[in-house]
């Protein structure tokens, strides 16, 4: 039922039209590229556009609008609990969100390496695997922050305040590596202004720098401490909060 709730009418048009967008932004890339890398072409346009806009297609008010419209109180009053309505939650959220990956990721950059490629196609297995992984896991991040935000925040300002976040720590990272590019404290301070531990991890794979793994680290401790944090939220929501 809560996935059937997600797919509204607009959320089947939305991927297709996300598919098409990174279809235009590839080919130009096809064109160009003596070697058409199939799992950095995959991590650049999932990462900086696909997940992004998936993520705020399905989770945007995830939890909030259902207090607002009654729909948590009308669940709890059946024998299910609120950390299984939040699985159930996160669940159709994570599904939701491959399926528009596949269709505006995946086939687009598969159809685009295929027929627009000019020179050598690569794909590498390896590499293509740990793309994907990395930016579900980092897909999985997001939803879970997205859910914290929503549990306190009303409408979709759990979207505008993830986004406030990303872009002020774009900024002050920014502003950091060109005053204080010297300083190693402030450097490593600039890695956790926001959790992009799966992020990094997958560009210094695919940039052959090394084993990410305190990126990793970062990224899995970022995932489970969202999770906590979204999980004790839903138990404080006062339900009774309602449009009625």
């Amino acid at each position: 039922m809560e996935f059937r709730r997600q797919w509204t009418v607009a959320a089947f048009f939305i991927p297709i039209g996300l598919g098409a967008l990174t279809t235009i932004m590839l080919v130009p890339m096809a064109l160009i590229q003596p070697v058409y890398d199939f799992a950095r072409n995959a991590a650049q346009i999932n990462l900086s556009m696909v997940v992004p806009f998936a993520a705020a297609l399905f989770c945007g008010g995830i939890i909030s609008i259902d207090v607002k419209e009654g729909w948590l109180r009308t669940l709890l009053i059946r024998p299910i609990t609120r950390q299984q309505y939040l699985l159930i939650k996160l669940a159709a959220a994570f599904s939701s969100v491959v399926i528009t990956i596949v269709v505006a990721g995946v086939i687009p950059n598969i159809a685009v390496g295929a027929f627009f490629a000019k020179g050598v196609v690569r794909y590498e297995i390896g590499p293509i695997l740990v793309a994907h992984t990395l930016f579900l896991l980092q897909a999985l991040l997001i939803i879970g922050l997205l859910v914290f935000f929503s549990c306190w925040m009303p409408g979709i300002f759990n979207m505008v305040l993830l986004a406030a976040w990303y872009i002020a720590a774009a900024s002050i990272g920014s502003y950091l590596q060109s005053r204080f590019w010297s300083s190693e404290w402030l450097m490593l301070l600039r890695d956790f202004l926001f959790p992009s531990g799966f992020t990094s991890a997958l560009e210094m794979i695919l940039g052959n720098a090394g084993t990410p793994t305190s990126e990793l680290a970062w990224g899995f401790a970022a995932l489970g401490f969202s999770f906590a944090l979204a999980f004790w939220s839903v138990t404080r929501i006062e339900v009774d909060k309602s449009s009625e």
